[in-house]
């Protein structure tokens, strides 16, 4: 982001978030996100999540509606902001208007208790946590020789500023987020797929260059197996005529068995002639017992290769991430034996991590009249809708006493015919599917709550009401025709 569009953002959510409180603190790939809660003036509850990007070639922030799944350890400098910053209230966000440093104020009540400062300046973007009393310094994402924890934070010299022009100049209310949130969701996802495709191709090219010379040098072993059966030749006419050969000699030509030709054989002047007639005879033996083996290593060498460039054909062409790790475990196998610093596990753990990065936890439909209808993919993925990506006011169904997908209708008051398509979706997506009805609760993501030390996509309800649907192939055909990809 340019400055202006730095200036577009920071007033936009210093607007929307103001008194917001600080629900959720996690970290990423040189990223922040914050989840904050706020009533709106209905008394609705809404949720914003907002990305603090500092890698060098971004420096961005946007709202989103794509959270991303807090790592399993998350950092320290993230641990730290949990222990301050969470349960407190955002009471300001504003861009320096000489520079590109955006404070964020959080307090308990009115007076600033600490300020988040990110320094999106140059290739070195830090990030600092101060007690505003002091201005003390309680934390830093990035290397500072002058200013370190417990100093006073001092600003940078002020930067040449270059606004640029503001691509979402003309947007405003949720259709400005909506669009920041497409467009970063896409460029990362663009970013995760060209990564993974780079580092997957890299490794499957360097497979098929080294099994390309195992090949080669397993030809070459054959070329000496013919050179070996040569040398037994050689040995059985030096054994036929020793009698002749002088000791000390350094080469000797003598007649070839069936031809009569004269054949020249080499000679170590060092042994005598029974001693060159057995180390003919021991290099041709061995030789000729490892033949079977090397023909297999390299019939085998071969298929591999075959196999490798099959799969180098499938890679070219991939476009989709989701796609391309389905190839990754496949790749994993094939290239195992030529990675030996890197293990299957790493590589798996690397792919779900880029995977969670970008992953969305619902498939999305329209109803009849064009309203959205997200549907949970795993258990995992019900929780992280209800719980993540949906409003308080926001209708939720589930067919009743069986396990199924979490639905969320993007609409507090959806029609009727909205509704049923909803509850077909939350059948179909249920141990109910194969039956010919089912009954599904319909209420508010609001009235959702989970139940602590339950298993993932386990809630309770409140406020609920209790609506039938049929199976109707007819709706339900139309209904997955227009699922978003």
């Amino acid at each position: 982001m340019n400055y202006t569009e730095l200036k577009h953002i920071t007033e936009h959510l210093n607007f929307t978030l103001h008194r917001g409180v600080v629900e959720q603190i996690s970290d990423g790939n040189c990223t922040l996100q914050m989840g904050f809660r706020k009533y709106t003036d209905l008394d609705t509850e809404r949720r914003t999540f907002v990305i603090l990007d500092f890698k060098a070639s971004h420096l961005d922030i946007y709202p989103t509606n794509h959270p991303h799944k807090a790592p399993a350890v998350p950092q320290a400098f993230t641990m730290l902001l949990r222990k301050y910053l969470k349960g407190l209230h955002i009471t300001g966000i504003r861009l320096a208007q000489d520079d590109r440093i955006i404070f964020f104020d959080f307090s308990q009540e009115d007076e600033t208790q600490f300020s988040l400062i990110a320094e999106y300046i140059g290739n070195s973007p830090k990030i600092f946590l101060i007690d505003a009393e002091n201005n003390q310094i309680l934390g830093i994402i990035g290397e500072d020789d002058e200013r370190t924890i417990h100093s006073e934070y001092i600003r940078p010299e002020v930067n040449l500023i270059k606004t640029g022009t503001d691509r979402f100049e003309s947007l405003t209310g949720a259709a400005y987020e909506n669009a920041l949130d497409g467009y970063y969701t896409e460029r990362n996802r663009k970013e995760a797929f060209d990564e993974l495709y780079s580092a997957q191709n890299k490794r499957l090219k360097k497979s098929i260059v080294k099994n390309d010379k195992l090949i080669g040098s397993l030809n070459s072993d054959l070329d000496k197996v013919e050179l070996a059966k040569r040398e037994q030749k050689e040995a059985d006419i030096l054994n036929a005529y020793a009698w002749q050969v002088k000791k000390g000699a350094v080469s000797v030509d003598l007649p070839d068995f069936e031809t009569g030709a004269p054949v020249h054989i080499v000679l170590d002047p060092s042994l005598s002639v029974r001693g060159n007639i057995d180390r003919m005879y021991n290099h041709a033996k061995r030789m000729l017992k490892a033949q079977p083996q090397i023909e297999a290593r390299l019939l085998k060498a071969m298929q591999r290769q075959e196999v490798l460039k099959k799969m180098q054909d499938q890679l070219t062409p991939c476009t989709n991430l989701d796609q391309l790790c389905q190839y990754v475990p496949i790749l994993d196998r094939l290239c195992a034996q030529d990675e030996k610093k890197r293990t299957s596990s790493q590589s798996h753990r690397e792919t779900a991590q880029i995977k969670a990065a970008v992953h969305q936890p619902y498939k999305v439909f329209q109803s009849g009249d064009g309203t959205r209808i997200l549907v949970g993919k795993t258990a995992s993925d019900n929780d992280d809708l209800t719980f993540h990506h949906a409003r308080g006011n926001d209708t939720w169904l589930h067919v009743s006493q069986v396990p199924g997908s979490h639905v969320v209708v993007k609409h507090p008051n959806p029609s009727q015919e909205t509704l049923l398509d909803a509850a077909l979706l939350a059948m179909h997506y249920s141990k109910m599917a194969q039956n010919s009805s089912a009954e599904v609760h319909v209420t508010q993501v609001k009235y959702v709550r989970k139940i602590k030390g339950a298993p993932a996509g386990k809630v309770e309800i409140r406020g609920e009401k209790a609506i039938h649907v049929c199976r109707d192939e007819k709706r339900l055909a139309r209904l997955l025709a227009t699922q978003e990809t």
